[in-house]
């Protein structure tokens, strides 16, 4: 027993020893490992690396990096905003800028976005970040003008989305209510919703015609005022909903394509 267990003694301090004769812990090997666990989409675990990383050398460009991007990749972006030396960094390295522009869009500051692009040196010649950041805001006009200026410089996608945005057909909230002032459930005929525009004239004119029947019969019964009470507040609120309506899909398509922006901005 005695013998057993010596030998396994001596196996265990053979075994520990290589272990901490390859040193598996420090920098070159957690980098190394870290930079694994990103490109195999395990950011929980290469985040843990390269904070590793960071602690033993604080200065490190590339570590202080690739921690934000993992930060970035699973979400937690407190703890990517407050990464030490990395606003140092910032000032001057586009690599660092490109990311902080993607945390920006990614937590939709669109507007920050914007104005950081602009005040950095290193964005000047960045086209399509700059486009970006006028189709993110949905300011369409300005992406056009901006495309038009720069057809050379821009990713064809971010062009091909320019184009999609010359392709939207807005709806007029205010005519969608004016339709349905007129005829209950027109409005949302006129933005697109033939089945609600059906239900909601079926269910508004039906109202009516039970409550004007009936209190032609009997004044003084309950119900057909009841149903009058239910028309009129059917007729009002269709005539909000399909305004409301015509703004929504107006907004989805909108969103639509700033969704298609924020992919390809992203998509690294």
């Amino acid at each position: 027993m005695i013998l057993l267990k010596t030998k396994l003694l001596i196996l265990f301090l053979l075994v520990t020893g290589d272990l901490f004769s390859q040193d598996l812990y420090n920098y070159e090997n957690s980098v190394k490992f870290g930079e694994h666990l990103y490109h195999t989409n395990q950011f929980e675990f290469a985040a843990r690396e390269f904070e590793r990383c960071v602690f033993l050398k604080p200065d490190d460009q590339f570590s202080i990096l690739y921690l934000f991007k993992t930060y970035r990749k699973i979400g937690d972006f407190n703890k990517a905003f407050n990464i030490p030396n990395f606003n140092k960094f910032l000032e001057t390295e586009e690599s660092f800028g490109s990311e902080y522009y993607k945390l920006l869009v990614q937590t939709e500051r669109y507007q920050d976005a914007a104005i950081f692009i602009l005040g950095k040196d290193y964005f000047k010649e960045e086209a399509d970040l700059k486009l970006a950041t006028f189709l993110l805001q949905k300011d369409w006009k300005a992406a056009v003008i901006f495309r038009d200026e720069n057809r050379m410089k821009i990713d064809k996608t971010l062009s091909e989305i320019v184009d999609k945005s010359l392709l939207i057909k807005k709806k007029s909230p205010v005519l969608a209510g004016v339709f349905s002032a007129i005829v209950p459930g027109s409005g949302k005929v006129y933005a697109g919703r033939w089945t609600d525009g059906l239900v909601s004239f079926l269910m508004t004119s039906s109202a009516g015609f039970v409550a004007i029947r009936g209190i032609s019969k009997n004044k003084n019964n309950f119900y057909p005022w009841a149903m009058g009470t239910m028309s009129v507040v059917y007729y009002s609120g269709n005539i909000f909903g399909s305004a409301k309506l015509a703004k929504n899909i107006n907004k989805n398509k909108e969103d639509e394509l700033v969704n298609q922006v924020r992919d390809f901005v992203l998509r690294d």
